[in-house]
């Protein structure tokens, strides 16, 4: 889990609305700007006869990846520049939980606990590419490349980590359960066979009073960080163009600015881009991710600028279709596509989710990347997306019990979706009967059909909805979902808290809904955290082209690269520790690339 609704926001009170609106109007402002690679006789520094700015390593991008690219190139000896899209520095990391995933971590080496190389690449292997999967040969039926990357992440992860603390990104704490027995958070796949280190990998930046902390914390020390060096960095500079020398090699890149000038900046040694995913570019969602989105937490300036920029140079796409899912309020994606948070773990026990027919469609506890997937299922007799919307059922009691005001309850839980007694929101419906729910979510329906496909709900909405009801009361009573399996595995039971005062039934995470009203609806639709697929790296983090041969002078890492977890969510924090270990490998390799010809 990677969002914290209240962190997001304690970082966003820091940031005033208008920067915000910079921030956006930035990334609007430059959306139709050229994107592609030029020859150094057609850059604008040529025609000039200058360059605006030089550096041994030009870094795009300021959350953990760049902001670890940064600070490893400079701790190699070399002169770095940053450029920053937004109006604010931090990205979308920024807006997280600040959770790192980090095998055989120092925590874990404290405590004593193994986590061998070969059982933790079989874990990643299984899970991010498990149609490949195989344990016939020794990479784990992985094409060499890809083998390399996870092999690269686990030799390095925990030394970037070490190193950061070195250098003033510290302390770190275990993510700690949310259950209350103070426990570790377990990997999102704990129960597998092939995890054979399920707890203490996750890591996450500690408060001075010893609390968990969140992204904007991480953020804040990357940033101090990168300020006591003295590294520049230029706020409202969107990478616009690369520039290759004859042989190919990039040796600088051209920006534009806020107000639409153009800067071009020298590169001796290489490019390295940590600008993150296109969550926030509509068509490249609509063309390449396998399901519907409505939009997600990615920051507005996520537009995927690296995948043009990078297919200008020839770089090999990898991975477009997938993303690092995550449920999102449809109502508020519907005002504008970048969220203020995901929906980690729906809050509550008398809840569930349902689809246009009143029928349950997942279970609601489990992680939220595979949750958010079923909004993709695909109906080929009445070509539609039965799940496109779903709506979060709950009742009376379980409102009370889980109100967003409650300071008990675990952060994850706190997105609004329950509020005080007493309290309301536009996108919380409420019926004093199950028939009336079903009536008022219809006609809000109705309201935003020109942006949902036409959706509505089935004639027998309410009907099945009463049947599902009951149903999921029998299931509560038993403890055992025949249906889903809610509440089965350790990550479920972590990330669920505490067990509501009365609720004796054998799962904590169910209990049976009231026979009377009033009933409440929030729809949810599918989103992402940000998007994983762009240009190819290797396992030095080079940018590779079609032939899977390294593009000299172009490095990549965090949400704009084909990300090397494939498919998977292994954990909380499978997005910013690989984005700080590969930020960190592209530094170290830029760093010792020669000087590079103009011409």
């Amino acid at each position: 889990m990677d969002f914290k609704t209240r962190d997001v926001k304690k970082y966003e009170s820091r940031v005033s609305r208008r920067a915000f609106l910079r921030a956006a109007g930035s990334g609007m402002l430059l959306t139709g700007a050229s994107a592609a690679a030029i020859p150094f006789t057609e850059s604008m520094a040529y025609a000039r006869k200058k360059w605006d700015r030089e550096a041994d390593i030009v870094v795009m991008g300021s959350g953990a990846a760049g902001s670890s690219a940064a600070l490893f190139a400079h701790e190699s000896g070399a002169n770095v520049l940053m450029l920053e899209k937004a109006a604010i520095y931090g990205g979308t990391t920024a807006k997280s939980g600040g959770v790192c995933w980090i095998p055989n971590n120092f925590l874990m080496r404290d405590k004593g606990l193994e986590d061998q190389r070969e059982d933790c690449i079989r874990y990643m292997a299984r899970t991010a590419y498990p149609t490949l999967y195989s344990v016939k040969d020794n990479r784990f039926g992985l094409p060499e490349s890809t083998y390399d990357l996870l092999a690269a992440y686990y030799d390095n992860a925990s030394p970037t980590i070490d190193a950061l603390r070195t250098m003033g990104i510290e302390p770190f704490m275990v993510w700690p359960s949310y259950d209350g027995t103070g426990t570790a958070m377990p990997d999102y796949w704990s129960h597998l066979p092939e995890n054979k280190a399920p707890y203490g990998r996750a890591i996450v930046p500690a408060r001075p009073d010893g609390t968990e902390g969140s992204g904007a914390l991480l953020i804040a020390k990357l940033k101090t960080a990168v300020e006591k060096r003295q590294i520049p960095v230029l706020l409202e500079h969107r990478a616009n163009r690369l520039v290759l020398n004859s042989k190919g090699e990039v040796i600088g890149v051209e920006a534009r600015t806020g107000d639409d000038h153009t800067v071009t900046v020298r590169a001796h040694k290489g490019v390295i881009f940590g600008s993150g995913g296109f969550t926030s570019n509509p068509d490249l969602c609509l063309n390449f991710l396998r399901g519907p989105i409505f939009g997600g937490c990615t920051v507005p300036t996520g537009e995927g600028d690296f995948v043009y920029i990078g297919a200008g140079a020839g770089a090999k796409l990898a991975n477009m279709n997938n993303a690092w899912w995550w449920q999102i309020n449809l109502e508020q994606a519907l005002q504008f596509r970048s969220v203020p948070s995901g929906i980690g773990y729906p809050p509550g026990d008398s809840m569930i989710l349902v689809n246009r027919f009143g029928r349950r469609c997942v279970n609601e506890k489990v992680q939220y990347n595979e949750r958010t997937q079923s909004h993709f299922v695909w109906d080929p007799h009445t070509a539609a997306y039965p799940n496109l919307i779903q709506f979060m059922i709950y009742d009376q009691s379980c409102r009370e019990r889980f109100t967003t005001n409650d300071e008990q309850l675990p952060a994850a839980f706190l997105h609004g979706l329950i509020l005080k007694p007493g309290s309301s929101a536009p996108y919380v419906l409420v019926g004093q009967t199950i028939e009336d729910l079903g009536r008022l979510i219809d006609a809000r329906l109705a309201q935003i059909s020109d942006k949902t496909g036409n959706l509505r709900l089935d004639s027998n909405f309410s009907v099945n909805l009463t049947e599902t009801i009951s149903r999921f009361n029998q299931f509560a009573e038993t403890g055992s979902d025949l249906d889903f399996h809610r509440g089965e595995t350790p990550i479920e039971l972590a990330q669920f808290g505490p067990r509501r005062a009365g609720n004796n039934k054998p799962n904590k995470t169910m209990y049976p809904f009231s026979a009377t009203g009033p009933y409440y609806a929030v729809m949810l639709a599918g989103g992402t955290l940000d998007t994983k697929g762009g240009p190819k790296i290797n396992a030095q983090a080079q940018v590779v082209d079609h032939d899977d041969k390294p593009i000299r002078g172009l490095y990549g890492a965090g949400n704009c690269i084909a990300a090397p977890a494939g498919q998977a969510y292994w954990a909380g924090g499978t997005t910013i520790g690989p984005a700080l270990t590969f930020g960190a490998l592209a530094a170290k390799a830029a760093v010792n690339e020669p000087i590079k010809e103009l011409h």
